[in-house]
């Protein structure tokens, strides 16, 4: 169950007792005031399906240390002592008073990610909405900017023949316990061999084709005996433990991959598994990745700035093709604002014939250089104005690569070391949140003057703060 417990706090009653004074200048103190909190607490409540039972902690605590843990790119260990040393994240977090000790153990986080992740896009959703409303007025109306990005998960480079080699070794510790269980002998697996030949040809500083393709060959088939003597035992009685079963499951499909993959003699298949602990991650082509061979492995996200806001128009694991969400993003800025926007800034994926048709239509302008031959130009003027614009556009369009380089630097997401499906999920709508925030502060952090009429006289105000 879930119970809120709403706290009143002031920058000068928090840590009084214990003589801790906090910098109103401070970013954390200055976001505690800002964020929305009422309205997430009460999107966190739905996640609690009964009002009966030991109560979670509060969520302003866990989804503040959450933010703090996103920003400063710490693990869940460094969290927890950081939270304890740092006066202004207590604050941040919502805690009445100055604490000197851990205020939750290290694995609560864990299990916190995995309970928001249903609820992730609503959080991300309030937190737009907020962004917006704070940024009112200081930002281009009417445009609209797209873009997609992969956030790389933290997986070793996938080889066939590392593949084959962990599956057979996790298949031959099924078949022993399957054994004895049974209480029958172990059947030869030949396993010493297998392994002997896998080190000796892992050894080799150059590998030949010929060669790879061979042990790939004798991986699979001592694959292949091993599964069979599992689904045998299997048969007679033998039950594997639950993580072993879901184990077994994945080791099957990667078997017939590779299996297709030898006979056929191509590295391509659809949705090839490249890691046994992550079967959902997917190779993605990427033309500008740094990576060898141009790919990254991790979700594809096509990223939305509407008015200043960071948003998420698409979130998969598998790749698709970003231009495919161009007309639902036009329709989304036409949900949020009742029009569509004046102007679409896009790379050339995303102009297609059909885009440009569809922007046409929708009287959306989509800037950019023209699909085909190059337009002649009555004159030289003319000319130079049409490379203007274009060249302002792609420098307009520029903010949502520095939002990426933003959120992969100082996010987290420039490798994700999360592992499941729903941690993996939250810790990618939580950078776009932390994104928003730090937007936010930065408008607040902007000097700016006021002249007021004050009995005849003008007074000047200046006010100059930076986070």
């Amino acid at each position: 169950m879930y119970a809120s417990k709403v706290v009143q706090l002031s920058i000068e009653a928090f840590g009084e007792a214990n003589g801790v004074k906090l910098s109103p200048d401070n970013r954390w103190v200055q976001a505690a005031t800002l964020i929305p909190w009422p309205e997430l607490e009460e999107a966190y409540k739905t996640v609690f399906p009964s009002n009966k039972g030991r109560a979670g902690k509060p969520f302003r605590l866990l989804f503040g240390a959450h933010l703090i843990k996103t920003r400063e790119g710490l693990s869940d260990r460094e969290l927890v002592d950081a939270i304890r040393d740092v006066p202004a994240y207590q604050f941040f977090m919502g805690l009445p008073e100055y604490q000197p000790r851990r205020p939750f153990v290290p694995s609560a986080m864990a299990h916190f990610r995995k309970r928001i992740a249903p609820i992730a896009e609503l959080l991300e959703n309030i937190i737009g909405d907020w962004t917006r409303k704070q940024l009112v007025g200081s930002v281009d109306d009417k445009v609209v900017i797209l873009d997609a990005t992969v956030t790389p998960v933290n997986i070793k480079y996938p080889q066939d023949y590392v593949l084959l080699g962990q599956a057979r070794r996790n298949t031959e510790a099924m078949v022993t316990d399957l054994a004895h269980k049974l209480e029958v002998p172990i059947p030869r697996t030949y396993r010493r061999e297998a392994e002997r030949n896998y080190v000796h040809f892992t050894k080799h500083p150059k590998r030949t084709r010929k060669a790879t393709r061979g042990m790939v060959k004798s991986q699979l088939q001592y694959l292949r005996r091993n599964l069979r003597y599992i689904h045998e035992f299997q048969d007679q009685g033998g039950q594997l433990t639950s993580k072993q079963t879901q184990r077994l499951e994945v080791i099957e499909t990667l078997y017939e991959q590779q299996d297709y993959m030898y006979r056929n003699n191509t590295h391509s298949v659809e949705r090839r598994i490249i890691s046994l602990s992550q079967p959902f991650v997917r190779p993605i082509k990427r033309g500008k990745a740094k990576p060898r061979n141009g790919t990254e492995f991790g979700p594809k996200v096509d990223v939305s700035i509407i008015d200043g806001v960071v948003g998420i128009e698409r979130f998969s694991f598998d790749n698709f093709n970003e231009n495919q969400d161009f007309e639902d993003a036009l329709y989304h800025y036409h949900d949020v604002h009742g029009e569509f926007p004046d102007m679409a800034l896009v790379d050339k994926l995303y102009r297609t014939r059909e885009n440009l048709r569809i922007a046409k239509n929708l009287g959306v302008k989509v800037c950019g250089p023209k699909l085909g031959r190059q337009p002649k130009y009555p004159d030289e003027a003319s000319e130079r104005k049409a490379k203007k614009e274009e060249r302002e556009a792609e420098n307009a369009r520029g903010e949502i690569e520095r939002n990426f380089a933003l959120m992969k630097l100082k996010h987290g997401l420039g490798l994700v070391r999360a592992k499941t499906v729903e941690t993996i999920t939250t810790t990618v709508f939580t950078a776009m949140i932390t994104a928003n925030i730090d937007a936010v502060l930065r408008l607040f952090s902007l000097p700016f003057v006021l002249y007021v009429r004050y009995e005849g006289q003008i007074l000047k105000i200046e006010y100059n703060d930076s986070i």
